[in-house]
C-alpha cells in the first residue's frame, strides 16, 4: 500500500480536521472549587469508580473556594440568628471533619477531640506548623447595652433584640463547645442535637475569654464614637483561620492516587438530554481553551458549580432560583493586629472581621491582614461596572485601628462573588448546603454553601450517590502518607491563594517601578 504526500504548498487541497474527542468514566464532577474536589476525593476513597472533575478556569479553587478569608466556621457567627439551622450545619460538619477526617489525614486534619476535663472531651485545634488549621482562635465580640449600637439608636427594641441575641449566643456556644455536652460517645465524636442546643437555657458560659489585645481595640473603638469603655462579651470561640489552599491541595493528592484525573481550561457548552420519561443526561459537550471539543459520557454527572450554571438550570428541571452575593474583601500588609476576631451586631454598619494570615514569596515571608464585614451583599442582578462598597470596611478599620496604623499599611482591595441556589420550596430556604437530585436521574446538584461545610458535603453527596448508581462500596483503614511528585503536581493545579496573589502582584509593580525611577535618574 502507497501513500501520497500532499504539499503545504497547495493550501486549496488542506482542508481542517474537525473532530471531537469521545470518553467514558463512571462520574464526570463539573467545577472545581471545594465541594467538587472534596466530592470527588471521599468517592476515590470508598470506592473503585472512574472520576473526572471539570473546570472552566485554568486552575482549581480560583473563584470562591479560594478569594474568601480563610475563616473556618464552627458556628459562631451564627449562633445569634432566630434559626439555628446554620448553627447545626456547622457543628455537624465539624462532627463530620473529625470522624472522616482526622484519621485518615492524620498529619494534615489538625482538629480533633480533646480531654478538657476527666472523661469529658470537646473539639480542640491541635498546634502543627503543617495543619490545614492554624492555632489561632477567632474571638468573637458581642456588645451589650451601653455599646455604640444602642447608645446611637435610643429605641428600646434595639436594646431588647440584642440581649435576645447575646442569650442565643451564650447559650448555644456553651452547650455546643463549652461544659454541657461530651463529644465522645461510645468511642465515636458525636455533636450535640438541635434539641439539646435549642433547650439550654443558661447563660453561664465557660467560653468567655478575652485578652489585651482585644481590650484595646474594643476601647479604641467605643473613643471613636465617644463612649467609655462599654461592657462586651468577649468568646473564645472554636472558629479559627485555615489554609484553603492546603486543604484543597491535600485532597487533590488523595483523589490523585486513586485514579481521579484533573481537567482545567474546560468548558461546557451543551447537556444532551434524553427528554423522554424522567430527565436523563446522555453526554455533556464541552471545549478547551485550544478549542479542541470533547465529549463525555457517564454514569453519573454530578454538578458543583455556581458560576455560569443558570443555562443549565431548565435542562435539568431544577426549582431553585440562582442567587449571586457579592463580599468586599481588603487586604492590609503588614498585619494590623496578631489577633483573628469579629464583632457580631444587630445593626449591619458595626460587623467587621480581621484575620491574620501568613504567607511565604520566595525566600521572604509576609504576615498580613483580611478585613471585612463578616457578611454577604446580596444582589440578584450583579452590575459588573459598579465595584461592592468597601467603604465601610474601611471605616471599621480605623475605629478599631487607628487612621494613621491603617493607612500606613500596603491596602489592597477585591471583591468575591458566591453563589447560592434558593429552592422555590420554602423549607429549603433556611439550609446552608444544598444537594438536590432525582431517584430516576443520572445527574446531581451540589452546593457547598460555605467552605467549611465540606466535610459535610462530600459525605452527604457521597450517599446520596450510592443511591443513584451501584458499585462496591470500599473502606480505606489506612492513613494517607503522600508521595512528593504527586503532591507537586496537586500544588500546581491549585490556584494560589487570592491574597497572596495581590501581595505579589504589588511587589512585582513595585519592582517594575523602581527599576523605571532608577533608568531616569
Amino acid at each position: 500500500m502507497s501513500y501520497k504526500l500532499i504539499s503545504s504548498s497547495y493550501p486549496q487541497l488542506m482542508t481542517k480536521i474537525q473532530a471531537s474527542q469521545i470518553e467514558y468514566v463512571d462520574v464526570v464532577i463539573i467545577g472545581g472549587g471545594i465541594a467538587g474536589i472534596s466530592i470527588a476525593e471521599f468517592l476515590a476513597r470508598h470506592s473503585r469508580l472512574s472520576i473526572k472533575v471539570l473546570d472552566s478556569a485554568p486552575q482549581l479553587g480560583t473563584f470562591a473556594s479560594g478569594k474568601l478569608e480563610g475563616w473556618f466556621h464552627t458556628g459562631a457567627l451564627y449562633s445569634g440568628h432566630d434559626d439555628a439551622q446554620t448553627f447545626i450545619n456547622c457543628v455537624n460538619s465539624l462532627e463530620d471533619l473529625i470522624n472522616l477526617y482526622s484519621s485518615y489525614f492524620s498529619e494534615q486534619c489538625n482538629i480533633d477531640i480533646t480531654e478538657t476535663k476527666p472523661n469529658f472531651f470537646t473539639p480542640a485545634v491541635i498546634p502543627n506548623s503543617k495543619g490545614w488549621f492554624y492555632d489561632r482562635p477567632v474571638y468573637l465580640i458581642h456588645p451589650n447595652k451601653n455599646s455604640p449600637e444602642i447608645s446611637l439608636s435610643g429605641l428600646k427594641s434595639d436594646s431588647v433584640y440584642l440581649e435576645i441575641q447575646r442569650n442565643r449566643v451564650l447559650g448555644r456556644l456553651e452547650n455546643a463547645y463549652g461544659q454541657q455536652h461530651n463529644w465522645l460517645q461510645n468511642g465515636c465524636c458525636l455533636a450535640p442535637i438541635y434539641g439539646q442546643i435549642e433547650g439550654y437555657e443558661g447563660l453561664n458560659c465557660s467560653l468567655r475569654s478575652s485578652t489585651e489585645s482585644i481590650d484595646n481595640l474594643c476601647r479604641r473603638f467605643d473613643h471613636y464614637y465617644g463612649l467609655k469603655k462599654s461592657n462586651y462579651e468577649v468568646i473564645k470561640t472554636l472558629d479559627c483561620s485555615m489554609n484553603t489552599t492546603g486543604i484543597m491541595t491535600t485532597l487533590v493528592a488523595s483523589a490523585m492516587e486513586r485514579g481521579v484525573t484533573f481537567e482545567t481550561g474546560v468548558t461546557v457548552d451543551k447537556l444532551l438530554i434524553d427528554s423522554y420519561g424522567k430527565v436523563k443526561i446522555k453526554s455533556i459537550l464541552c471545549h478547551r481553551e485550544n478549542g479542541f471539543s470533547k465529549r463525555l459520557k457517564a454514569k453519573l454527572f454530578v454538578f458543583t458549580v455556581g458560576k455560569g450554571f443558570e443555562s443549565f438550570l431548565s435542562d435539568l428541571q431544577i426549582r431553585a432560583k440562582l442567587k449571586r452575593s457579592r463580599s468586599a474583601m481588603v487586604v492590609a500588609q503588614p498585619a494590623l493586629s496578631d489577633t483573628n476576631f469579629v464583632r457580631m451586631s444587630t445593626k449591619k454598619k458595626f460587623h467587621f472581621n480581621h484575620f491574620v494570615h501568613n504567607c511565604e514569596i520566595g525566600a521572604e515571608k509576609f504576615v498580613y491582614s483580611l478585613l471585612a464585614d463578616s457578611s454577604y451583599t446580596n444582589d440578584d442582578l450583579i452590575n459588573e461596572e459598579f465595584e461592592v462598597d468597601i467603604e465601610p470596611i474601611l471605616d471599621s478599620a480605623e475605629q478599631y485601628f487607628g487612621k494613621d496604623q491603617l493607612y500606613s499599611r500596603n491596602l489592597f482591595s477585591y471583591e468575591c462573588v458566591k453563589t447560592e441556589f434558593i429552592s422555590q420550596e420554602e423549607q429549603k430556604r433556611r439550609y446552608s448546603y444544598w444537594i438536590e437530585s432525582n431517584p430516576n436521574s443520572n445527574y446531581l446538584c451540589v452546593l457547598p454553601g460555605k467552605f467549611s461545610f465540606f466535610p459535610t458535603v462530600a459525605f452527604q453527596s457521597y450517599r446520596r450517590i450510592k443511591t443513584l448508581i451501584n458499585f462496591e462500596e470500599f473502606v480505606e483503614k489506612s492513613t494517607f502518607v503522600p508521595d512528593v511528585k504527586v503532591m507537586e503536581e496537586a500544588n500546581k493545579l491549585i490556584a494560589d491563594y487570592y491574597p497572596m496573589k495581590v501581595i505579589v502582584e504589588a511587589q512585582n509593580c513595585t519592582a517594575i517601578n523602581n527599576n523605571l525611577n532608577l533608568s531616569n535618574l
